[in-house]
């Protein structure tokens, strides 16, 4: 059974300022049990991104998004996250997370990974995984990078590495998605006239 999450709003006066709040939620897509002034509750939670495109949007007009710190810590880890293991990522050697972590956040590893997993449900470092293993098969779908060049990008420390968690995480070879790919190719060439 889903939980409702609670958001809470700044600036909210009047029942003009419900119904303003009401037409942000509807356009971003954010299903809503209830709207009372300062306070939406959801059907879930917002995921991060969700959280970034309606603090801009409240914003603009006036209203300011309320997060508590365990909620901004856990979205910032979460941006963290996809900044490191988004393809581009410079690793040094010897590369830990926690390192970031402690850099970028100010904050204790051991710490912020609690916070994380009591918020989230799942531990940073199974969570880490499991966006690596996404942009993985994104990338063996939707690019011609051989499995050594994924690996590297997503900080792996070898193809064997990164086909070893990719079994344990999918339960399927990367192969199945490099198939995936040569039948898009193939459709797609005979599509064209």
């Amino acid at each position: 059974m889903l939980s409702n999450y609670k958001v809470f709003i700044k600036g909210m006066v009047c029942d003009r300022c419900i119904l303003t709040i009401k037409d942000v939620f509807r356009d971003l897509d954010i299903p809503v049990v209830n709207i009372n002034l300062g306070e939406v509750t959801t059907v879930s939670a917002l995921s991060a991104p969700d959280i970034v495109i309606l603090s801009k949007r409240l914003s603009t007009l006036g209203f300011t998004l309320l997060e508590d710190r365990k909620t901004k810590l856990v979205r910032d880890i979460k941006m963290l996250v996809e900044q490191v293991y988004s393809g581009s990522y410079d690793f040094p050697e010897n590369f830990r997370f926690s390192d970031v972590v402690v850099h970028s956040l100010n904050r204790d590893y051991d710490t912020a990974a609690g916070i994380f997993s009591e918020s989230e449900d799942v531990t940073l470092e199974k969570y880490i995984m499991e966006y690596r293993i996404e942009k993985t098969k994104e990338l063996l779908v939707y690019t011609d990078e051989t499995l050594a060049g994924i690996a590297f990008k997503l900080g792996f420390s070898s193809a064997a590495h990164l086909s070893r968690q990719f079994k344990a995480t999918t339960g399927l070879n990367t192969s199945y998605f490099k198939e995936i790919r040569k039948t898009k190719i193939s459709l797609s060439q005979d599509e064209e006239p």
